[in-house]
């Protein structure tokens, strides 16, 4: 049987480097599609990049640059933090992986 979750990463991280390359409008609707049929099956994908970050936030596992501090902000995501539906509550399938620094 076919993990979902690594198709997702698969998907997530091509997006990523797509992004990086500067080459990302052109691929931004495919990439929507394919989240969207994985989000009809329940799936809830969740880039916490920009959010902010602390030792107590559950959703995610951060390396973290530089000093800790009260201000620490996700600046990057290799893994993105994956939620399932599953009747009626949310399920954490997945942590994010993410990089954190001090702002």
């Amino acid at each position: 049987m076919i993990n979902p979750l690594h198709i997702i990463n698969q998907l997530f991280e091509m997006q990523a480097k797509i992004k990086e390359a500067g080459s990302a409008s052109h691929f931004e609707r495919n990439f929507s599609r394919l989240f969207n049929l994985f989000e009809e099956e329940g799936f809830i994908i969740q880039d916490p990049t920009g959010e902010s970050y602390t030792d107590t936030r559950t959703d995610c596992e951060a390396s973290i640059s530089g000093r800790i501090g009260s201000k620490m902000k996700i600046t990057r995501t290799i893994k993105p933090v994956i939620y399932q539906r599953k009747e009626d509550s949310l399920q954490l399938v997945q942590k994010g992986v993410v990089f954190a620094e001090n702002n």
